[in-house]
Formats: structure tokens, sequence, C-alpha cells
């Protein structure tokens, strides 16, 4: 038997490593090695790439989702112009999301080299 807890309280033997993050993470930080702060822009923009990459993925399911419900006719009787103008919406947008996820692959170059340079 189960017993609803609130969501802002923990449970009773739940770990907490909030303590633990907090001990590795400040000195951490407070380092004056060059190569830890610089491991550590690399791999926040590492984060933010694969962000974007998820992001590109997400849409890819969204668009054959798309794509298998105009296929299987989900979405009324196909004719042959309903089936291009699913095609082309489905087209436009994954061109849209990879142009978007090309600008801000490119703003993260720039970001990194930025971040690099203050660093130095």
């Amino acid at each position: 038997m189960t017993t609803l807890q609130s969501p802002h309280k923990k449970a009773l033997n739940a770990p907490s490593y909030d303590g633990a993050f907090i001990w590795w993470y400040q000195p951490l930080m407070a380092t004056n090695s060059s190569s830890v702060k610089l491991q550590y822009i690399w791999f926040d923009t590492l984060n933010d790439a694969m962000r974007h990459e998820l992001e590109l993925f997400s849409t890819m399911v969204d668009s054959y989702s798309k794509l298998t419900n105009c296929m299987l006719g989900l979405e009324g009787v196909q004719t042959p112009l309903s089936m291009v103008s699913c095609y082309h919406n489905i087209a436009s947008d994954m061109a849209d999301v990879n142009m978007r996820r090309i600008l801000k692959v490119t703003e993260l170059k720039e970001d990194f080299k930025e971040r690099l340079w203050s660093e130095m």
C-alpha cells in the first residue's frame, strides 16, 4: 500500500546529494587551475550542443508522427493534393528546425571562442 506524499516533502529515507554536489562544485570553481576551468567551459558548450540536438530529434519524432498519420489516412481520406500538402508541411518543419540548429551551433562556436579567450 502506498501513501501519497506532498510534492514539496522528501521521502523519509531519500538520500540528499545537495551537500555532496556543493562539496565537489565549490572547490572546483574556486580553483586557479586553467585546465579545470577550460574543461568546465568545454563541457558546458557540449551540454548546449546536445540540448540543440535533442530539440532536433524531438522535431524529427513529431514529423515522423505526422508522416505516419498522412500515410495511414488518420487525418481523413487522402488525395494526391492532401498528400503533397502534408509532405510539404513536414519538409518545411524540418528545414526550419535545421536552419535554427545551424544558427545555434554557429552561435555556440563564437560563444565558446569568447569564453576561452576570456579565460586565457
